[in-house]
């Protein structure tokens, strides 16, 4: 018996969407860009992203002019040929986010850390910068 859906006018299922995938598997890499927080304290400016399953080493993170680059590109694990994926979550790919950097930073004093998957960017404010200049209208 065959039986046919109606699909004009409703999302499709939750199985066709895995099976959809499921197939094409071999032929596609599912890889998702993190994503970035940043946000200002009082004394800092600081960028977290959610990066997870990489290492330190796999981060490059440059100062070019008054850019910040963020960058990493890690190799996916070698598959065993024995193994039939149904689903493959696990997926690792390059990425690279720039961010304009305000006039009022220390760059000597930025630092980063990862933790827990987190990478983390502390931006330190120039105290010296802060100053401003008034100027009177005559």
């Amino acid at each position: 018996m065959l039986v046919r859906r109606n699909t004009a006018g409703y999302l499709p299922s939750i199985f066709d969407a895995f099976f959809n995938e499921a197939n094409n598997l071999e032929n596609s890499t599912i890889f998702t860009k993190p994503e970035f927080n940043v946000f200002e304290t009082e004394k800092d400016f600081v960028i977290e992203g959610a990066v997870p399953g990489m290492e330190k080493k796999d981060f490059k993170i440059e100062i070019n002019d008054n850019l910040l680059e963020i960058s990493s590109e890690k190799e996916a694990k070698e598959e065993r040929k024995e193994q039939k994926f149904f689903y493959k979550g696990f997926c690792y790919g390059s990425f690279k986010k720039s961010y304009s950097l305000p006039e009022n930073i220390n760059k000597e004093k930025i630092n980063a850390g990862y933790e827990n998957g987190i990478l983390t960017i502390t931006i330190p404010k120039d105290e010296q910068a802060k100053v401003l200049k008034q100027i009177k209208v005559g």
